[in-house]
């Protein structure tokens, strides 16, 4: 096994899937025809949910022609994937063709989770009776392997035959060899999850397979001389009880001084690597974050720098707000959700708080906030010193800049049009996109050529608006597809001398600006801090966000992480 293929492995066995692809496809320009480098990174970013960009992998990377059954059988996968992200009127056809290509992949080579998957499909197709069939001529030539998928594989098998108990028994066996490959459970889970809701079994069946929580951890930071030791112990030991009682396999946080410090040293003894997103970087986040607290501090933090994962964004400190501690915090939330999701298990919060709302954007009032607004769980320790200044003192500062949704596009080849051309686009796609803005409440709009740029309060609304114009432009004659990108972040209100007109200003803008050009015609990118927001949103926002890929940005920006804005069903939502 070649090294870039095992890091691989051991990323995707960690449930770091965005890791493990971004891993693969940097092999890849190394080894191009590496077939089973090509494999997986085409199922990393599948098992993470973004079907629309493995599928075009799957052909890019030239999948479509091997002929290994392996293979093979993750074209049939992605077919699958991509009917359960369709209402449920339409799907019926793609699960046809994906039931039709495990059919023949089992009959060709007798494998029983092709069987299986077929089978599967037979049953969320409505086709009850023939995949309890299948399921019984899949166990008849079943011989255990010894291994995960096996187990698996009679345990599913088992299920779709009806026979409940049998299957329980061997789901438990399936656990009890999975290791520490949390993707493999996920992928189960997920499966066995859809079939068991089929066949009016409770969505808790596929808890035989445990997945271990993902943590979001925030608290107070003490004051200097608020260091009396065995208070801290106190904090210290709750913490260790919180980490073994929810089973925590992962976690996302700050490494301010205080309670972030004391969660990364405790999750560190646990044997968990956590990461810690930070505003900007390291020395500046020391002078803000660590130091006010007491010297004491300043050498843990740096002690702890080299020992987790670090996510450094570009925010910077702002006179008169703390919204780049907010942007981080908020990322830190967001990454911890969607790390949940990509590994089906669930994310819940441990804090060290005093009751008390922030005053600003940002604090530990603010975290628990929006994390109990989504639906999360959310484990209180207290505070156990003094805090003065809390939200009984003299209420919220004034502020300039706001977080706000920005949404950037243009239409390809606007800059061949001829004057006939350029007079057809004004009365006709200018003013289709002009409704659809028009629908959609915002707080800045403004447009040059074929390029829009567009300032929302609320992401829901700026991912309503970009969907609306896309529909509005895709039905024009001839259809247009336009690139639209989207990020999330502080935004300056400025006033331009050139035009005589208030704007808005700020690094959102920017990088939304510079990521348009690198999205695709009829998709919508969106920045990683986006994605963190549509996390952050209640089941049944209807939106959801696929991993891209970490993509270079026009003009020089810089790779950034990139996701793919879609709508999400409700019945997906809930998976």
């Amino acid at each position: 096994m070649s090294e870039p293929l095992a890091e691989v492995l051991a990323l995707e066995a960690e449930g770091l899937l965005f890791s493990a692809h971004d891993r693969a496809m940097s092999a890849l320009a190394e080894r191009p025809d590496d077939v089973a480098l090509r494999y997986r990174a085409t199922l990393t970013i599948a098992r993470a949910g973004a079907t629309g960009m493995a599928l075009d992998l799957f052909h890019r990377l030239r999948l479509d022609a091997e002929s290994d059954p392996e293979v093979a059988a993750l074209g049939a996968r992605l077919i699958k994937d991509r009917a359960f992200e369709q209402p449920a009127a339409v799907r019926g056809p793609l699960l046809a063709e994906a039931a039709r290509r495990y059919d023949v992949l089992w009959r060709r080579g007798g494998a029983g989770w092709h069987g299986v998957n077929a089978a599967a499909l037979g049953l969320l197709g409505g086709d009850r009776q023939t995949a309890a069939a299948i399921a019984e001529q899949v166990l008849q030539g079943h011989r255990d392997a010894g291994d995960y998928w096996s187990a698996a594989t009679e345990a599913e098998a088992l299920l779709l035959a009806g026979r409940t108990m049998e299957a329980r028994r061997a789901l438990e066996e399936a656990e009890a060899r999975a290791g520490n490959d949390l993707s493999a459970r996920a992928t189960t889970r997920r499966q066995m999850r859809r079939e068991a809701a089929a066949l009016g079994l409770a969505p808790g069946f596929v808890d035989a397979l445990r997945v271990p929580a993902v943590l979001h951890y925030t608290g107070h930071m003490p004051k200097p001389g608020q260091d009396d030791a065995a208070t801290e112990a106190g904090l210290a030991a709750a913490l260790d009880a919180v980490i073994a009682a929810e089973h925590v396999g992962a976690a996302f946080g700050g490494l301010a001084a205080g309670l972030d410090i004391l969660a990364v040293e405790a999750l560190l003894r646990a044997g968990i690597v956590p990461t810690a997103v930070l505003p900007c970087d390291p020395v500046t986040y020391e002078t803000d974050s660590v130091a006010p607290a007491g010297e004491r501090w300043v050498p843990r933090f740096r002690a702890l720098l080299p020992r987790v994962r670090i996510i450094q964004l570009d925010e910077r400190p702002y006179a008169g707000d703390d919204l780049h501690l907010a942007m981080a915090a908020r990322r830190a939330m967001g990454l911890a959700r969607l790390h949940a999701r990509h590994r089906d298990g669930l994310a819940v919060q441990v804090t060290a708080w005093d009751g008390q709302a922030s005053r600003g954007a940002a604090g530990t009032g603010a975290d628990v906030q929006s994390w109990t607004a989504a639906g999360g769980r959310s484990i209180h320790l207290g505070w156990p010193w003094p805090r003065n200044g809390s939200a009984n003192g003299n209420g919220p500062p004034e502020v300039q800049r706001r977080p706000m949704a920005v949404l950037f596009g243009d239409l390809p080849r606007f800059s061949a049009l001829d004057d006939a051309g350029l007079a057809r686009f004004y009365e006709g796609p200018l003013i289709a996109m002009g409704a659809a803005l028009d629908r959609h409440p915002s707080v800045y709009r403004n447009a040059w050529g074929d390029a829009v740029q567009v300032a929302f309060e609320q992401v829901t609304t700026a991912a309503a608006c970009a969907f609306d114009m896309r529909a509005a432009l895709e039905s024009q004659t001839p259809p247009i597809h336009p690139r639209f990108a989207i990020d999330f972040g502080p935004l300056l209100p400025v006033y331009d001398a050139v035009q005589r007109a208030g704007k808005f200003s700020g690094r959102a803008m920017t990088r939304a600006a510079r990521i348009e050009p690198v999205t695709p015609p009829g998709r919508i990118f969106a920045t990683e801090a986006f994605a963190c927001e549509v996390a952050l949103l209640p089941r049944g926002a209807g939106l959801a966000c696929d991993y891209a890929g970490r993509i270079p940005t026009a003009k020089g920006f810089g790779s950034l992480p990139l996701y793919a804005l879609r709508r999400a069903g409700a019945e997906e939502e809930m998976a």
